[in-house]
């Protein structure tokens, strides 16, 4: 643009001097060599003094070519460059200010000079240059944000990496609770089985003695002992396939629903007991260590209500909440208005304290037993002291 200008200057306005036709090569040599350091970082860094020899060399156009106005567009192309650079609100306004103090000057002069004032000329390229000092600002502005949405990708990059990391490591920690839950839950199950069973075959031990003593001298009694030792023996048997089972579905982590499903439909194969199962919110907001220790409150309800209630159905409800896991088991033995926890009850009530929760059991005579269960999800609460 300063080289066309500066073309139009000499070729268009009539006759031409000496001193005329060396300005106009030298301003154009001028204007390629400011604008080409522009570029660099020297230029960037100390544009204002280039501006400065820029205008200095379009006030030379007006002193030797009075009879134009054409000069205020070599002034539209520092205000591209002034709004395109400048990060100081107080260098555009020096500017601003300085060269509406040039075009006053220039104006004064090019009357002096021929005696008229093209005032509508002077309007058209004075709109060039508002035009062109408002391209700059946006091309200035669009530069910033260019500038900043690279530095938001990449901290958006840094922090998804980050993200990565700690999905992994939390994925590695959730495998190792969960190993460590299940390693947890099989400690506890063999500590049952070694306590139960174990029980009940040293009961079984004593009572085959008893028989034995008693079968020359007493051989109905005998006969009787006898049948008590086959029933202990059936329901060692039987406890140890339940723990058994339990231990094996314990290596293969499954949902809370399907383990729970498939509880129940065991125990139905094996002691007929019919139960419905209802679930209310998502099982999986269900954590899994709170998961196990569900579904052994379940397990131990129902094998109480069948070896303690001779019950024949039996009812369980889930409700997920945000605050908490509620359960509740009901059955239609024959239940009992004074609860005295047994070793069953008594770990129950261990598993759901473990978590912060609180048990109760219901029960009065011929309309079965009830067990209510709550698990918080949010707030964990210890009482100590107190009946439940």
């Amino acid at each position: 643009m300063f080289v066309l200008i500066s073309y139009i200057y000499y070729f268009n306005l009539g006759s031409h001097t000496t001193i005329q036709f060396i300005f106009v090569m030298v301003a154009s040599i001028g204007f390629c060599i400011n604008h080409i350091m522009l570029i660099t970082s020297f230029g960037k860094n100390y544009f204002p003094i280039l501006i400065v020899m820029d205008s200095i060399l379009t006030i030379g156009f007006v002193f030797l070519f009075p009879g134009s106005t054409l000069y205020l567009i070599l002034f539209g192309v520092n205000a591209v460059t002034i709004f395109l650079f400048s990060e100081s609100q107080k260098v555009i306004t020096r500017f601003s200010v300085g060269f509406f103090l040039v075009w006053g000057g220039c104006i004064y002069y090019t009357y002096y000079a021929t005696g008229v004032i093209d005032v509508m000329s002077n309007i058209v390229n004075f709109t060039f240059i508002l035009f062109s000092a408002v391209v700059g600002r946006l091309i200035h502005k669009l530069e910033l944000a260019q500038v900043e949405n690279e530095k938001q990708y990449e901290e958006l990059q840094k922090t998804h990496d980050a993200l990565k990391d700690a999905h992994q490591q939390l994925h590695l920690f959730s495998q190792q609770v969960e190993e460590l839950t299940l390693i947890r839950e099989r400690n506890r199950i063999s500590g049952e089985i070694h306590d139960t069973v174990g029980h009940k075959m040293t009961a079984l031990l004593v009572q085959l003695q008893v028989a034995k003593e008693l079968l020359d001298i007493q051989p109905e009694k005998s006969k009787q002992t006898v049948l008590l030792c086959e029933e202990l023996a059936r329901n060692a048997l039987q406890e140890i396939r339940l723990s058994v089972r339990t231990l094996k579905d314990t290596d293969k982590p499954q949902s809370f629903i399907t383990v729970t499903r498939k509880i129940l439909e065991d125990y139905q194969k094996m002691t007929g007991l019919k139960s419905s199962f209802q679930l209310h919110g998502d099982a999986s907001r269900i954590p899994i260590s709170m998961q196990l220790d569900i579904t052994r409150v379940i397990q131990e309800s129902i094998t109480n209500a069948v070896r303690h209630g001779q019950a024949t159905e039996c009812q369980i409800k889930i409700e997920v909440t945000d605050m908490a896991v509620e359960a509740m088991i009901n059955d239609n033995g024959k239940g009992s208005s004074e609860i005295s926890p047994g070793f069953g009850l008594k770990h129950m009530r261990e598993r759901v304290i473990e978590h912060g929760g609180r048990i109760v059991f219901e029960g009065m005579p011929d309309t079965g037993f009830i067990v209510k269960a709550s698990f918080p999800l949010k707030e964990i609460r210890w009482q100590i002291g107190g009946g439940q």
